[in-house]
């Protein structure tokens, strides 16, 4: 009998990755590009690419809440 393989994240001893789901919302049609990521109870508006960078470094930068060191640390 085989059993399927473990998934990677499910093995003792691995470090999990620390991630969070976001929900991106776009104004049709605008440009620059504008509307508003959403995480968890969290809404952040953005206008062009820069403020969506800006956006997505509040939740899942090395600052945000949760994170204890920067993600390449993991």
């Amino acid at each position: 009998m085989t059993r399927p393989a473990t998934p990677p994240a499910m093995l003792p001893g691995v470090d999990q990755l620390r991630t969070v789901r976001v929900t991106l919302e776009f104004e049709r049609g605008s440009d620059p590009p504008c509307g508003r990521l959403i995480a968890d109870q969290s809404i952040y508006p953005f206008a062009g690419w820069l403020g969506l960078a800006v956006a997505l470094e509040h939740v899942i930068g090395s600052s945000a809440p949760g994170w204890t060191g920067s993600p390449a640390d993991s």
